[in-house]
């Protein structure tokens, strides 16, 4: 059986307050509006995108206009919050790595839903082929598309 994927501790500074000391760093305020995103998006298990994010804050009653949300996504990457990666599709999806490992494998459903998940034996590969090729594995992410189970014949 393998190794269940590790979690990493919660960690001791929430992310509400790296926010507030980055957008105060640069000179921004903390509004409702960007407290509204930031708590969608640490409700996320895995990787979203903006569609996913809008829905959420309406489905909670937050008004947030789209380009608000852009705009605080942005801040929220800056701030490493965030993990902002582009899909297959030349889609941008979005992960909360604060006191997470991200995801480095997505499995892509057939109905379209997605499971992300972290697994050190794909940095440990991934690292051990770039070495043979002389390079450095900065980030890693494994794509599967998957399909339903066939019955065997």
């Amino acid at each position: 059986m393998p190794p269940s994927p590790k979690r990493a501790p919660t960690p001791a500074v929430p992310p509400c307050s790296i926010f507030r000391r980055h957008l105060k760093r640069i000179g921004l305020k903390y509004t409702t509006e960007r407290a509204d995103t930031l708590d969608a998006v640490t409700r996320f298990d895995g990787p979203f995108d903006v569609e996913a994010l809008l829905a959420g804050l309406a489905k909670r009653g937050h008004r947030v206009s789209k380009a608000t949300v852009y705009r605080t996504l942005k801040l929220l990457v800056d701030s490493g919050i965030l993990s902002e990666r582009p899909d297959a599709r030349d889609c941008v999806r979005y992960e909360v790595i604060h006191g997470r490992p991200p995801a480095n494998i997505e499995i892509r459903r057939p109905d379209g839903s997605r499971i992300a998940i972290h697994d050190d034996r794909i940095e440990r590969l991934a690292a051990e082929l770039c070495l043979a090729a002389g390079l450095r594995s900065d980030r890693q992410v494994l794509i599967i598309e998957a399909s339903g189970l066939r019955e065997s014949d």
